[in-house]
């Protein structure tokens, strides 16, 4: 099984190939460019040579790898009558026509996350009350930000919709006097926005995280059974079994045992692993699968 990434677009020559193991659910590959356009190709080559796509993914941009060179910094005033629904409506607006966001929507209804609109809904326009309240639960969340939120496109779109909002909403309180509405602050104390970035030195790009899983796979007579650290587990049609595990520092140790169908004859292994990280420098981690768990007896299943 084979996945192969390309820049830009689906070309007869991938940037790059790496093998995967079939049990996989997630893997990390080093693409090398920051802001640059991303799609990758899963599948397989024949015994005569020929390649069998099984699936395509949409495009992905990584993220910036250092600080803008422009250091100006942009203000964006909001009138303190403006709601959150407001700006409720520009994000269902942006989830039709941008598609990163659509992206983030579907991977976490994928994960778990009820509600979410479906791509059907969202190009309708068609949200529920719930799944607008989904969304904004979404958009609090730090991960969900640093896939869509962070990108340029989104903000200039936000932006451009929020201008011819707000337009109307301005004009008329610069052109009434008075305090305006009771209860409503006056135009000149609400809070701006601004970038974060403005001014900041530019930092090296060198870098590095790491992180390791462990993977267990086997095979015995499909009618046989097999018990790991005395946990009876069950067989592939072909005999065969695979567990993938997270591999944190420590000592881990996990007894295999397989027995005939007529439990004339027994076979085992013992499997004893350990991992000791010594970190040297600014070191980060790669996250994980969160479904995985360590390697030991009470977590085979």
């Amino acid at each position: 099984l084979i996945l192969r990434v390309y820049k830009d677009s689906i070309t007869a020559k991938p940037l790059s190939e790496v093998h995967v193991h079939p049990e996989s659910r997630n893997w990390f590959i080093n693409v090398g460019q920051g802001g640059t356009r991303y799609l990758a190709e899963l599948g397989y080559y024949q015994k005569n040579g020929k390649w069998v796509t099984i699936t395509t993914s949409g495009a992905t941009l990584t993220p910036p790898d250092q600080i803008s060179e422009d250091v100006s910094v942009w203000f964006e005033t909001l009138p303190a009558d403006v709601k959150f629904e407001q700006l409720l409506d520009l994000v269902k607006s942006a989830a039709a026509e941008h598609v990163p966001l659509l992206e983030a929507i579907q991977h976490y209804r994928a994960a778990g996350k009820r509600r979410l609109p479906t791509p059907k809904a969202i190009a309708a326009g068609t949200w529920t009350k719930e799944q607008e309240q989904a969304l904004a639960q979404l958009l609090s969340m730090d991960s969900v930000r640093r896939i869509w939120i962070g990108s340029l496109e989104v903000t200039e779109l936000i932006r451009r919709q929020w201008q011819e909002q707000i337009s109307s909403i301005t004009a008329a309180q610069f052109s009434q006097p008075g305090p305006g509405p009771a209860g409503a602050l006056p135009f000149e104390t609400v809070t701006s926005i601004s970038s974060p970035f403005g001014g900041v030195p530019r930092r090296r790009k060198f870098w590095i995280n790491v992180n390791a899983e462990l993977i267990i796979y086997g095979a015995t007579e499909p009618d046989a059974e097999v018990k790991i650290g005395g946990r009876t587990i069950k067989l592939r049609s072909d005999g065969t079994f695979s567990y993938r595990f997270a591999l944190p520092d420590g000592n881990y140790e996990l007894p295999i045992a397989a027995n005939s169908a007529d439990h004339e004859e027994q076979r085992s292994a013992w499997l004893a692993f350990s991992r000791r990280t010594e970190y040297q420098g600014d070191v980060g981690k790669h996250p994980q699968d969160e479904t995985l768990q360590t390697p030991r007896p009470e977590n085979v299943s």
